[in-house]
């Protein structure tokens, strides 16, 4: 009698242990991103003139409604521009510019947006552009820290370490207690 109990517990213990390497091998799968393929060629279909892995459902869902929102209230500034930095977060920079311009139109002495527009233009590697549009907002605001810092940064990627230094240093030099101000010390100390 104890013979069988020891046959089932070992079938018993044999099927589980099947199981949990069925499971395992599952998870494996799922965790090495073999079933990903799909999905990520099913979203881009979904924004296939400017393809941005990182946006979610939702974040198309909300730039739809936000689309939406000023095609029907163009004059609703404030939606513009929360479109305007959800497209430039999610990569979308060529939509947001379009975006940033039209409220720029409206708004020409926001320092800010303009910013965020050179920003657009340095992440699709027009350097000179974003210098150029960088530098506009400092003629409205010419203690923009942010402004001085991203020079810094646009400079540096278009091989001009010298002027990325200078921008870097007047950066910190308006306020070295900022967060800004001590990464900008943090780049002038690593680009010796």
């Amino acid at each position: 009698m104890k013979k069988k109990e020891t046959q089932k517990l070992s079938s018993f213990q044999l099927s589980g242990l099947i199981v949990g390497l069925v499971a395992f091998g599952i998870f494996i799968l799922i965790s090495s991103g073999l079933f990903d393929s799909e999905n990520a060629n099913a979203n881009q279909h979904i924004h296939d003139t400017n393809s941005a892995p990182s946006a979610d459902l939702n974040v198309i869902n909300e730039i739809n409604n936000l689309e939406e929102i000023v095609k029907t209230n163009p004059e609703n500034h404030e939606a513009l521009l929360k479109l305007g930095h959800l497209l430039n977060d999610n990569k979308f920079y060529d939509r947001a510019i379009k975006k940033y311009q039209i409220y720029l139109d409206q708004h020409p002495d926001n320092a800010d947006v303009i910013v965020d527009m050179g920003v657009c233009y340095f992440e699709l590697k027009k350097y000179e552009e974003s210098i150029k549009i960088i530098e506009s907002a400092l003629e409205i605001n010419p203690k923009h820290q942010i402004a001085h810092f991203n020079l810094g940064i646009v400079n540096l990627a278009n091989n001009n370490i010298d002027e990325a230094k200078n921008w870097w240093t007047k950066a910190r030099d308006l306020n070295p207690t900022t967060n800004i101000g001590k990464k900008a010390d943090e780049l002038l100390k690593s680009n010796n």
